[in-house]
């Protein structure tokens, strides 16, 4: 997956204002779709969405690349599996 596919998927998941994702649509999108979704954020390391992961993403394999911490942001109430070089507010 590219970033312009990502971002074309990201944006079909959002709500109506457009200022949230809207967690229904990303439990809409089929498994493999999250799971390239997934590939393409750890990839660039970047904090994956919860909602985001499926049976697909071998957990031990994160845990390997670090994402070993799992914050909820307060702000956005979004949770996020995450390495320890982010910082979630």
């Amino acid at each position: 997956m590219n970033k312009r596919e990502f971002n074309k998927y990201l944006n079909s998941c959002r709500n109506k204002s457009r200022s949230k994702l809207d967690m229904a649509k990303i439990a809409a999108l089929p498994e493999d779709t999250r799971t390239a979704m997934v590939y393409h954020i750890v990839r660039n390391r970047g904090p994956v969405l919860q909602e985001l992961l499926t049976p697909g993403v071998d957990r031990r394999w994160l845990a390997c690349c670090g994402y070993m911490y799992q914050t909820t942001g307060k702000a956005s109430g979004y949770t996020f599996v995450h390495t320890g070089e982010h910082r979630i507010r």
